[in-house]
């Protein structure tokens, strides 16, 4: 489903700036009817939108009984828009993830490797936005067996119902290699990184909007027990993942890009990022020392083995 409307840029005042095109009444209408299969939470509606030669992912949010587009300052200060500007937009749904018809993802053999179990300092690694990296590489990373290579990143992602089984590894490592834009340098807007050692690809970090996160949003409680926090904040992004490559593991790579993630975050418009560390198994969330070595500070304890970390810009 496509829409094409002409609207006036506004702004809102909150903790930090955000700017929004308003959605025409008559077009409303029409989102209304067909979001409801769309939505994966709070009316939040997932579409892709187009400004002149800028298209980026993104979510029309509800307000009043309409919707709001928002716009994020890597579309609108290149197009030099600023609240009260007119603009020609074009939206256009992505379907939902479980009407998607996928080809079954390429398996490859992964070798395991044989590393030392030295130290790796940051100097030693390169880290880069994933849609500088291959599919292939990532792929090497998340490896052929055990929870990386069932889920792909995508358990704070997973729409109501949804489960590892139900999805399968096909769709969910499909789903990764779309939010990563992996191979695609021209990508205006990729989720995660992936770091480097001598030119093998080691380990991976997610690092988005929290606000791109449905199960995070729905179903998680740490991020939000005890705290009065905006659930559709997209300016507060959140380190959800890490998957270090066999043979890497506890060498300093996590705490590396626990520290890249905090810059790509900053550098990409956020106010504010968060991780969500695990004081008995680090796993895929990483550990408190990780988050505190990169900077992040503790904002709350709910319960005895959770915390929320924190870098306000």
């Amino acid at each position: 489903m496509e829409q094409e409307f002409s609207g006036t840029v506004i702004e809102w005042r909150g903790p930090a700036p955000y700017y929004f095109v308003p959605v025409p009444e008559q077009e409303c209408v029409a989102l209304r009817a067909a979001g409801s299969a769309a939505s994966y939470g709070w009316g939040m509606l997932p579409i892709r939108a187009r400004i002149g030669s800028a298209e980026w992912k993104t979510s029309l949010w509800p307000k009043d009984g309409g919707y709001l587009l928002p716009l994020k300052d890597a579309v609108r200060k290149p197009g030099g828009l600023d609240a009260g500007d007119a603009v020609d937009v074009r939206l256009t749904f992505d379907a939902p993830p479980r009407q998607q018809k996928r080809r079954p993802a390429e398996r490859v053999h992964v070798p395991r490797p044989t590393g030392s179990r030295e130290p790796v300092t940051a100097e030693q690694l390169t880290i880069v936005p994933a849609n500088q990296a291959t599919w292939e590489d990532l792929q090497a990373v998340f490896g052929t067996t055990g929870d990386p290579a069932r889920c792909w990143c995508q358990r704070f992602r997973m729409l109501p119902k949804e489960s590892w089984d139900s999805e399968g590894p096909e769709e969910l490592s499909a789903r990764l290699r779309d939010q990563t834009a992996c191979g695609d340098r021209k990508a205006r807007a990729t989720s995660g990184l992936v770091a480097y050692l001598d030119g093998e690809p080691v380990g991976w970090c997610a690092v988005a909007p929290r606000a791109d996160h449905p199960r995070l949003l729905r179903d998680f409680r740490i991020p939000w027990l005890g705290r009065n926090e905006d659930k559709t904040d997209i300016s507060v992004w959140a380190v959800t993942c890490f998957v270090i490559r066999v043979g890497y593991r506890r060498r300093g790579v996590g705490r590396a890009l626990a520290r890249a993630a905090a810059g790509i975050a900053r550098e990409r418009g956020a106010r504010a990022v968060e991780g969500y560390p695990d004081f008995v198994d680090g796993g895929s969330v990483g550990t408190l020392a990780m988050f505190a070595d990169a900077g992040f500070a503790e904002v709350s304890r709910p319960g005895n083995r959770r915390a929320v970390m924190r870098i306000d810009f």
